[in-house]
């Protein structure tokens, strides 16, 4: 008969039984899936905060655009927007175009005439990691991209509001596919949920806004949208 020496004993013992691995493995599975459920809320924070970076740094380059050409850039809808290969740009489109393209530089003449001096540069740039180029043959035809990989909407707003645009159409963004995509309403309609009162935001200047974590893909939720005015709580 084979003794079990104290050593050989003391080894054994010391080793994980089927019981304790599947408790070990059990606990991991737990963590991994507890941490998996925080980080969604986390990404989807992380991409808020994204979008509303990106609408501070768009709303400097309008302001910008302004303070060098007297004027915010045409949204398309109260002012033809077309590139060089004859692409209609509307909403985003044409905001992302305005600031990307170089800044004409004229001199008022005597008679009351202007002279072209030249171009500066463009008043804002952008990572082709935020952009999106539908057309592979017109690269002036892009639209700028939120957090949640969805184009921005943009409304160049007269005085008292006339040149108010309500975007509830999905052609209002470069390629739209309709077959895959539904397009919420705009949400300057939402009163007392997107906006305090209907109809456009800043009077005199632009609206910037994305739909936010729901973007395009599902039921419009109008306390998500990320703009360039005031949120209100919901139902006040």
């Amino acid at each position: 008969m084979t003794s079990v020496t104290g050593s050989d004993s003391k080894a054994r013992n010391s080793g994980f039984t089927m019981i304790e691995l599947l408790i070990t493995i059990s606990i991991i599975f737990l963590l991994f899936s507890m941490l998996a459920v925080a980080a969604g809320p986390m990404r989807t924070r992380a991409k808020t905060k994204n979008t509303e970076g990106m609408i501070e740094r768009v709303s400097l380059g309008l302001q910008t655009y302004h303070s060098k050409l007297a004027g915010y850039p045409s949204d398309g809808f109260d002012g033809r927007v077309e590139t060089d290969e004859g692409n209609r740009l509307e909403s985003g489109a044409a905001m992302t175009f305005a600031l990307t393209q170089e800044i004409p530089v004229n001199k008022k003449m005597p008679d009351g005439s202007y002279r072209f001096l030249g171009t500066e540069e463009p008043v804002s740039e952008f990572k082709e990691s935020e952009l999106t180029s539908p057309y592979d043959d017109d690269p002036q035809a892009r639209e700028l991209l939120d957090g949640f990989y969805e184009p921005f909407h943009y409304d160049r707003v007269g005085g008292s509001g006339e040149k108010y645009n309500r975007q509830d159409s999905g052609d209002v963004h470069l390629e739209w596919d309709d077959d895959e995509k539904i397009h919420h309403d705009d949400p300057r309609e939402e009163t007392g949920v997107a906006v305090s009162s209907p109809g456009a935001q800043n009077i005199g200047e632009f609206d910037v806004w994305s739909h936010g974590p729901n973007g395009h893909q599902d039921e419009e939720v109008p306390e998500e949208v990320i703009a360039n005015w005031t949120i209100p709580a919901s139902g006040s």
